[in-house]
């Protein structure tokens, strides 16, 4: 099984990679994770290689952007948000593609370190509400990943110093949220 996840910064890591392999190993249902992720990319960009994300032809997609898009200095509005995670879904096929929400951000930590600038809950939010929006508009499954990390009370443990980039802790989040969703589908197959 081939998995693919498409994203930013936040999916570049190789952790994202092989937690999820083990994750999905230890569930009963191996796979070969790739990753179409490029730090610094909004959606507006990734539309130049969705293209080789749909060359993958892997049997689950895994969207996951909106750190950037959200950002004050991308000129990403939640209407073209809406509109490229559109057509992701659409060249993907929405039968086998899951979308993720944005991520929750901690703003102290962006304000001490003044690396992430521009991002904020509020902005983020938008854009969680707009991922919903397409999920529920193509149908796309939806991993709502913000929420997993805002129902916890120690929400700032999932991201690093930076107050954006994911910490160890919010890697095993992710990946194994990825790993339920593909193991839930795999499942949903056996039970038709």
């Amino acid at each position: 099984m081939k998995v693919a996840v498409f994203g930013d910064s936040i999916s570049a890591k190789l952790d994202m990679k092989n937690w999820t392999e083990d994750f999905l190993t230890r569930m009963g249902f191996p796979g070969q994770v790739e990753l179409f992720a490029v730090p610094g990319e909004d959606t507006s960009d990734a539309l130049k290689r969705l293209d080789q994300v749909v060359a993958a032809q892997a049997d689950y997609n895994y969207i996951f952007f909106g750190a950037n898009d959200a950002a004050a200095h991308h000129d990403v509005s939640v209407a073209d948000f809406i509109t490229n995670l559109t057509t992701f879904v659409t060249a993907l096929g929405a039968d086998k593609t899951s979308i993720l929400t944005p991520s929750y951000v901690n703003e102290v930590a962006i304000a001490e370190t003044h690396e992430m600038l521009g991002r904020s809950n509020a902005n983020v939010a938008q854009y969680v509400a707009a991922t919903k929006t397409v999920a529920e508009e193509t149908g796309a499954k939806i991993v709502d990943l913000n929420h997993a990390m805002t129902v916890y009370p120690g929400s700032d443990e999932f991201v690093g110093p930076d107050g954006v980039h994911f910490s160890q802790d919010g890697y095993e989040l992710i990946t194994s949220l990825i790993a339920v969703d593909v193991k839930s589908r795999e499942l949903a197959k056996t039970h038709v």
